[in-house]
């Protein structure tokens, strides 16, 4: 392939207005369909790819982490798309998705591998002639053969049986055993929500076959989870990832943030005058302040407010449709509390005491002193700050470990509204 390999794909097909509006998860429909930006991010997983093409195999690990609503899924699709548009028969590409539970046994993996092998070996045999796909339809046969033996459990490895209790040297023999069906392969392992990984040894000798000793399989691994991925997978015996493979998905830029809400409004061509598409853009990009998770409700409520009165980007609308942007921004903030492990009164005594740093961030010490005596027993600290990342209240600070700030600044402003009782 040549040096354009695996640039961003093309957009994906919108969906009518009505089912876009009627989505309550920007993941059940597949890719979303209003993608912008990311292209620090997706240039990490270019490279890697393009390393893997070129025949690097092993140690070409990413890891995306951020705060819910980042756009982790989102990229993730568009990262597996790519791969699909750019598997063709002469060098296929295979894209697999595997749950976090799932690394513990590693039959598991390598079966989700094959099965992701033999679905990408029938789309490329559709419609293509016998004499180009003979060898495709060989593996696809062979495939399925070992497909069964993994399901069944009774596959020796050398002598060493593949069971739900791993033996050592297991999980090599496994992975070694199905080089043979899947090198002819280029193989993109996504792994979604990582920072569900249990640390335990299957995990750790599977984590290492994906990472490091792929055993001939051309494979690269991208994780994706919240802010804590990185430190989960450490913990794991995830190490010595190549530089620059590990990105924290913040808030947009302003430019994107444009991109993205008036590729919506042109979808729907909605009518109206250039300036009343500028004024309604700006500041519905405003009031999404760049979050990913943000813009997408920011831009449905305006499109319902638009579509009950006759499809016109009228002046006197645009405030009911940011009354109900703030509106859905504020359920999203109620969400993300409910996932919180303590009282609303501690997560405002963090956001006013963040407020009051000049960058907005505060480090592990003084995050520790301030909630310590917050904190109703047995709460410890660690499982304080372990909730707060996955509750999206919280990520690290990108250029500083050990540091911490709210991810949103619309998400500080409202813990610190909250009408609650500040404790001391």
């Amino acid at each position: 392939m040549s040096q354009a390999l695996f640039l961003k794909p093309a957009p994906a097909e919108p969906l009518s207005l009505d089912v876009w509006l009627d989505r309550t998860d920007r993941a059940e429909v597949g890719r979303e369909p209003f993608f912008r930006g990311r292209d620090a991010e997706y240039e990490i997983f270019r490279k890697a790819v393009k390393s893997l093409n070129n025949g690097h195999v092993g140690g070409g690990t990413m890891i995306f982490q951020g705060a819910p609503g980042a756009g982790k899924t989102a990229l993730m699709g568009e990262c597996m798309e790519a791969v699909r548009q750019h598997s063709a028969l002469d060098k296929p590409w295979v894209a697999v998705s595997i749950s976090p539970g799932s690394l513990r046994y590693p039959e598991s993996v390598v079966a989700a591998m094959i099965e992701a092998t033999n679905e990408e070996n029938e789309r490329l045999l559709e419609n293509v002639a016998d004499t180009h796909s003979r060898w495709l339809k060989k593996t696809l046969n062979q495939g399925l053969q070992l497909l069964r033996e993994i399901q069944n459990r009774d596959v020796a490895i050398q002598g060493v049986s593949v069971g739900k209790k791993q033996q050592s040297g297991s999980v090599d023999g496994l992975f070694r055993h199905a080089s043979s069906l899947l090198k002819n392969y280029h193989f993109v392992i996504f792994v979604d929500e990582a920072q569900n990984i249990k640390q335990n040894d299957g995990t750790e000798d599977v984590l290492d076959c994906l990472h490091r000793q792929t055993q001939g399989i051309p494979m690269v691994t991208a994780f994706l989870g919240l802010s804590d991925a990185e430190t989960v997978l450490s913990k794991c015996g995830l190490s010595r990832l190549p530089r620059g493979r590990v990105k924290t998905l913040g808030v947009l830029s302003h430019e994107e943030t444009v991109s993205a809400i008036k590729s919506v409004f042109a979808t729907y061509e909605f009518k109206g005058s250039s300036g009343s598409h500028e004024e309604w853009v700006n500041a519905l990009s405003e009031l999404s302040q760049g979050w990913p998770q943000h813009i997408n409700s920011v831009s449905v409520a305006a499109c319902q407010v638009i579509r009950d009165h006759r499809g016109r980007l009228d002046e006197d609308l645009l405030p009911q449709a940011l009354d109900l942007g703030r509106k859905l921004k504020n359920e999203y903030y109620v969400s993300r509390l409910r996932r919180c492990s303590e009282d609303p009164a501690v997560y405002q005594n963090l956001a006013l005491e963040a407020g009051r740093m000049p960058d907005g961030v505060l480090s592990r010490s003084r995050l520790r002193n301030l909630i310590v005596p917050l904190l109703e027993p047995p709460q410890n600290f660690d499982d304080f700050l372990s909730n707060a990342l996955h509750a999206g209240v919280l990520m690290e600070a990108e250029e500083l470990p050990k540091h911490y700030r709210i991810p949103i600044p619309s998400l500080g402003d409202y813990l610190c509204a909250l009408p609650v009782e500040i404790r001391k």
